[in-house]
């Protein structure tokens, strides 16, 4: 195999997977270790990806924000069943706290029709979802963002502030390779963190192409999390991580 078609693989293979180990795709090119390194260093001069710690990742999942109908497309299953199973932790009364993404709506149909419990979002779409049945919906005010349909701002903090949450169920852009949770805009990392230290318990919810990707803003570290549900495509790697750090992990699927 030719080094400018070795190298076209690994684009590929970063821009599906998010991230690349670099002694991984040297067993699966059966070449060096150091051979796979140059051509990320290579690459990252393309501008194509970027070096992290022990691999790469595509610059895609460093900078690019997704549409809300992109994201809806991306891995509907996996959100699904990670939803289902994370509902099992709603409580059937008092007040929880559910931040905006593409996961997070799929609790819609878990939250539905729960009289003693009172939903706070700044998702449009969830809120749409549920406020026409017995759950109390509560629509934080603030600027809404085109792209995600969650307000965000200091008004949104300012409602939060005074909030607080038997349980909070946070989703996230991108968790790097260091373990920081990141989101595109610092405004919905700002409610995030809110959400976060204003909840007796947290739930981080994530699916597998979460993980190698990281987004400008960052809001937390497994440590601020009680419990993370993900999906069976997650590498175990990163689940023992989180797993080490004391966040019970729990598999969806």
């Amino acid at each position: 195999m030719l080094a400018e078609e070795r190298r076209l693989l690994i684009v590929d293979w970063t821009r599906n997977e998010g991230r690349l180990d670099a002694a991984d795709t040297a067993l699966k090119l059966n070449v060096a270790t150091e051979t796979i390194r140059r051509d990320f260093d290579i690459l990252q001069r393309r501008g194509v990806l970027r070096r992290v710690h022990g691999g790469a990742i595509a610059m895609e999942r460093f900078a690019h924000e997704y549409t809300i109908s992109e994201r809806q497309g991306l891995n509907p299953r996996a959100k699904r069943l990670i939803a289902e199973t994370a509902a099992q932790y709603v409580p059937d009364e008092g007040c929880v706290f559910v931040d905006g993404g593409t996961t997070t709506e799929f609790l819609a149909p878990q939250l539905r029709n729960r009289p003693n419990l009172l939903v706070v979002t700044n998702s449009v779409i969830l809120a749409s979802k549920i406020a026409d049945s017995s759950t109390k919906t509560y629509m934080l005010s603030g600027r809404v963002r085109p792209t995600t349909l969650s307000s965000v701002g200091a008004r949104t903090v300012e409602d939060l502030t005074n909030l607080n949450a038997v349980v909070a169920f946070i989703g996230v852009n991108g968790i790097s390779p260091e373990l920081r949770l990141t989101a595109f805009d610092s405004d919905e990392a700002a409610v995030k963190r809110v959400m976060i230290t204003n909840s007796a318990e947290r739930i981080l919810l994530a699916d597998h192409s979460k993980f190698g990707s990281i987004y400008p803003a960052t809001f937390g570290s497994p440590s601020d999390f009680d419990r993370l549900v993900t999906d069976m495509d997650t590498d175990t790697r990163a689940i023992d991580k989180f797993a080490d750090k004391g966040v019970e992990v729990v598999v969806a699927g």
